[in-house]
């Protein structure tokens, strides 16, 4: 195992999909956080560092999905797999020592994602509105819905031995599982009351717009409640999309929860995957 996670950490060091994937992070945060401040300044607006900080996750989902499945399938198109099993490597320490390197590497991104919303929002931006610890608490949820990713792309990967194949697969599953948070989360956003123009605002069909109109409150038929709503948030807490979104949304998450959801992912599609890799026929 010693000798493998030295080997694939010593390809990191010269992948340039890594870097890529670095370089992306470092310019996305940059970016928004040049552009906020360059609108409190303009315009006079108050922004904090809370969401900022938080901002680059967006991205962790489909970066982590090229880097694995590439990674991964360049081990199978270099026939680098099968050598490590013919030297006499296990599939176990094959299976777990790519994990913990892909799983390394996603480590990484978000850190460095972290210290350079740190390093310039700081002095921009001034501190932290939360305390430190919520901080540190969400930084911790944000690494391992990363991990759970990783694991995730990391299983679809080593069960298909095509480079092409499994990086398609693996960017259109980071794409779909954001679009699925999307839908969740705006179905959740909705208000339970909203103001609408009264009946006796209303014409023949037809808005009648005086001084004399007259909003009332009503139910929103779009809000969710009982059953639904707590199958609605608990898919959200278990998608590691639907994390993602929520911290990128003000931070308004089950903490225990979500970390409970992504270890049991983490673990659960590295069982499935490595039975699954035990079995497979490696050309």
């Amino acid at each position: 195992m010693t000798k493998l996670l030295h080997a694939g950490f010593y390809r990191l060091k010269k992948n340039k999909v890594l870097g890529g994937c670095l370089l992306a992070i470092i310019t996305y945060e940059l970016f928004v956080l040049l552009s906020q401040y360059h609108s409190m300044i303009k315009e006079g607006y108050e922004y904090t560092l809370d969401p900022l900080y938080f901002n680059f996750l967006a991205l962790i989902g489909i970066l982590t999905s090229i880097l694995v499945s590439l990674f991964i399938g360049t081990d199978y198109h270099d026939g680098t797999i099968r050598n490590k099993l013919i030297c006499g490597a296990s599939r176990t320490s094959v299976y777990l020592s790519n994990f913990i390197t892909m799983a390394s590497c996603g480590i990484f991104l978000v850190l460095m994602g972290y210290a350079v919303a740190l390093g310039l929002g700081l002095p921009l931006f001034g501190s932290f509105e939360m305390p430190v610890s919520a901080v540190l608490a969400l930084s911790l949820i944000s690494i391992l819905f990363t991990l759970a990713y990783v694991s995730i792309f990391h299983m679809v990967s080593m069960t298909s031995s095509s480079k092409t194949t499994s990086a398609v697969c693996c960017i259109l599953l980071a794409f779909a599982l954001f679009f699925i948070a999307i839908v969740l989360f705006n179905s959740l956003a909705q208000p339970e009351y909203i103001e609408q123009l009264s009946a006796s605002s209303m014409k023949a069909g037809q808005i009648v717009t005086t001084e004399d109109a007259v909003l009332e409150t009503v139910k929103n038929p779009a809000y969710l409640s009982g059953m639904k709503r707590e199958i609605y948030q608990n898919i959200m807490d278990f998608l590691p999309s639907g994390q993602m979104v929520q911290l990128l949304n003000g931070g308004d998450i089950h903490i225990f929860r979500a970390a409970f959801y992504s270890i049991f992912i983490i673990v659960g599609t590295n069982v499935i995957g490595l039975r699954i890799f035990k079995k497979k026929d490696i050309k």
